[in-house]
Protein backbone atom coordinates (compact mmCIF):
# COMPACT_ATOMS: atom_id res chain seq x y z
CA UNK A 1 0.00 0.00 0.00
CA UNK A 2 2.79 2.43 0.88
CA UNK A 3 4.64 1.69 -2.38
CA UNK A 4 1.52 2.37 -4.43
CA UNK A 5 1.03 5.68 -2.64
CA UNK A 6 4.68 6.60 -3.22
CA UNK A 7 4.39 5.70 -6.92
CA UNK A 8 1.23 7.79 -7.16
CA UNK A 9 2.98 10.75 -5.54
CA UNK A 10 5.94 10.44 -7.91
CA UNK A 11 3.60 10.25 -10.88
CA UNK A 12 1.61 13.26 -9.66
CA UNK A 13 4.83 15.21 -9.03
CA UNK A 14 6.14 14.45 -12.51
CA UNK A 15 2.79 15.44 -14.05
CA UNK A 16 2.85 18.75 -12.18
CA UNK A 17 6.48 19.36 -13.18
CA UNK A 18 5.66 18.63 -16.83
CA UNK A 19 2.71 21.03 -16.75
CA UNK A 20 4.89 23.74 -15.21
CA UNK A 21 7.55 23.18 -17.89
CA UNK A 22 5.05 24.18 -20.58
CA UNK A 23 4.82 27.96 -21.01
CA UNK A 24 1.57 29.86 -20.89
CA UNK A 25 1.28 31.09 -24.47
CA UNK A 26 -0.21 34.27 -25.92
CA UNK A 27 -0.43 34.44 -29.72
CA UNK A 28 -1.22 37.89 -31.08
CA UNK A 29 -2.79 37.85 -34.50
CA UNK A 30 -2.90 41.08 -36.47
CA UNK A 31 -5.67 41.40 -39.02
CA UNK A 32 -5.63 43.64 -42.06
CA UNK A 33 -6.36 47.21 -41.02
CA UNK A 34 -6.26 46.40 -37.31
CA UNK A 35 -4.44 48.58 -34.81
CA UNK A 36 -0.93 47.68 -33.76
CA UNK A 37 -0.71 45.45 -30.70
CA UNK A 38 1.08 46.82 -27.62
CA UNK A 39 2.78 44.72 -24.97
CA UNK A 40 3.79 46.46 -21.75
CA UNK A 41 6.15 44.44 -19.52
CA UNK A 42 8.28 45.34 -16.48
CA UNK A 43 11.89 45.00 -17.60
CA UNK A 44 12.72 42.60 -14.73
CA UNK A 45 10.09 40.13 -15.97
CA UNK A 46 11.53 39.84 -19.50
CA UNK A 47 13.79 36.80 -19.77
CA UNK A 48 14.48 37.25 -23.49
CA UNK A 49 12.95 38.54 -26.69
CA UNK A 50 13.71 38.21 -30.36
CA UNK A 51 12.38 39.44 -33.69
CA UNK A 52 13.51 39.67 -37.29
CA UNK A 53 13.54 43.49 -37.03
CA UNK A 54 13.55 45.99 -34.18
CA UNK A 55 13.18 49.76 -34.26
CA UNK A 56 13.71 51.97 -31.19
CA UNK A 57 10.88 54.47 -30.79
CA UNK A 58 12.65 57.70 -29.85
CA UNK A 59 10.51 60.41 -28.26
CA UNK A 60 7.82 57.93 -27.24
CA UNK A 61 4.70 59.31 -25.53
CA UNK A 62 5.89 58.31 -22.03
CA UNK A 63 9.53 59.22 -21.32
CA UNK A 64 9.66 56.64 -18.48
CA UNK A 65 9.06 53.82 -20.98
CA UNK A 66 11.60 52.34 -23.35
CA UNK A 67 9.62 51.42 -26.45
CA UNK A 68 10.46 49.56 -29.62
CA UNK A 69 8.61 48.20 -32.61
CA UNK A 70 9.32 44.50 -33.17
CA UNK A 71 8.34 42.70 -36.35
CA UNK A 72 8.73 39.29 -37.96
CA UNK A 73 8.62 36.16 -35.79
CA UNK A 74 8.42 38.11 -32.54
CA UNK A 75 9.00 35.98 -29.44
CA UNK A 76 8.96 37.42 -25.91
CA UNK A 77 9.72 35.21 -22.91
CA UNK A 78 8.50 36.39 -19.51
CA UNK A 79 9.41 34.64 -16.27
CA UNK A 80 7.53 35.01 -13.03
CA UNK A 81 8.50 32.95 -9.98
CA UNK A 82 8.55 29.58 -11.75
CA UNK A 83 5.78 30.43 -14.21
CA UNK A 84 6.83 30.89 -17.83
CA UNK A 85 4.90 33.10 -20.22
CA UNK A 86 5.62 33.20 -23.93
CA UNK A 87 4.24 35.81 -26.35
CA UNK A 88 4.34 35.21 -30.10
CA UNK A 89 3.38 37.78 -32.73
CA UNK A 90 4.34 39.13 -36.11
CA UNK A 91 4.33 42.84 -35.27
CA UNK A 92 4.03 44.61 -31.89
CA UNK A 93 5.16 47.63 -29.94
CA UNK A 94 7.04 46.46 -26.85
CA UNK A 95 7.02 48.88 -23.91
CA UNK A 96 9.55 48.10 -21.19
CA UNK A 97 8.55 49.70 -17.89
CA UNK A 98 10.37 50.02 -14.58
CA UNK A 99 9.87 47.25 -12.05
CA UNK A 100 7.51 48.09 -9.23
CA UNK A 101 8.82 47.97 -5.70
CA UNK A 102 7.24 45.28 -3.61
CA UNK A 103 5.38 46.42 -0.53
CA UNK A 104 6.36 44.37 2.54
CA UNK A 105 8.56 42.21 0.33
CA UNK A 106 5.90 41.04 -2.13
CA UNK A 107 3.42 42.24 -4.73
CA UNK A 108 -0.18 41.16 -4.63
CA UNK A 109 -0.65 38.37 -7.17
CA UNK A 110 -3.94 38.38 -9.00
CA UNK A 111 -5.37 36.06 -11.63
CA UNK A 112 -5.06 37.21 -15.26
CA UNK A 113 -7.66 39.86 -16.04
CA UNK A 114 -8.79 39.64 -19.67
CA UNK A 115 -11.23 42.00 -21.32
CA UNK A 116 -12.56 41.77 -24.87
CA UNK A 117 -15.69 42.12 -26.97
CA UNK A 118 -15.93 38.36 -27.60
CA UNK A 119 -14.34 35.24 -26.07
CA UNK A 120 -14.18 32.02 -28.07
CA UNK A 121 -13.44 28.92 -25.97
CA UNK A 122 -11.58 26.19 -27.81
CA UNK A 123 -10.41 22.75 -26.87
CA UNK A 124 -7.20 21.96 -24.99
CA UNK A 125 -7.26 24.96 -22.63
CA UNK A 126 -7.38 27.54 -25.45
CA UNK A 127 -9.33 30.79 -25.48
CA UNK A 128 -9.38 33.41 -28.23
CA UNK A 129 -10.15 36.98 -27.24
CA UNK A 130 -11.47 39.19 -30.04
CA UNK A 131 -12.19 42.92 -30.20
CA UNK A 132 -10.41 45.57 -28.08
CA UNK A 133 -8.55 42.95 -26.07
CA UNK A 134 -6.79 44.02 -22.89
CA UNK A 135 -5.08 41.20 -21.02
CA UNK A 136 -3.41 42.06 -17.69
CA UNK A 137 -1.20 39.55 -15.88
CA UNK A 138 0.42 40.41 -12.55
CA UNK A 139 4.06 39.35 -12.38
CA UNK A 140 6.39 39.44 -9.38
CA UNK A 141 7.80 42.81 -10.51
CA UNK A 142 4.62 44.49 -11.75
CA UNK A 143 1.80 44.11 -14.25
CA UNK A 144 2.26 42.86 -17.80
CA UNK A 145 -0.39 44.09 -20.21
CA UNK A 146 -1.29 43.08 -23.76
CA UNK A 147 -3.53 45.31 -25.90
CA UNK A 148 -4.58 43.97 -29.29
CA UNK A 149 -7.54 43.25 -31.52
CA UNK A 150 -7.12 39.47 -31.23
CA UNK A 151 -5.20 37.31 -28.73
CA UNK A 152 -5.16 33.53 -28.47
CA UNK A 153 -4.35 32.30 -24.95
CA UNK A 154 -3.16 28.74 -24.35
CA UNK A 155 -2.37 27.13 -21.01
CA UNK A 156 -0.62 23.81 -20.25
CA UNK A 157 0.16 21.29 -22.96
CA UNK A 158 -1.59 23.45 -25.55
CA UNK A 159 1.00 26.14 -24.82
CA UNK A 160 3.91 23.88 -25.73
CA UNK A 161 6.52 25.05 -28.16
Amino acid sequence: MFKASGAFLLCAASTIAAAQAQPELFVIEAGHGSREATIKVPVGAVAAFSANAAEALVGYADPKVEAMRLSGNVLINVTDAGRRIQIRADKVVLELTADEKAMNGFLTRAAPMPRSTEIIVGSDHTQTFVGNVVFTVQTAVGPMQIKADRVEHKIGSAGGV
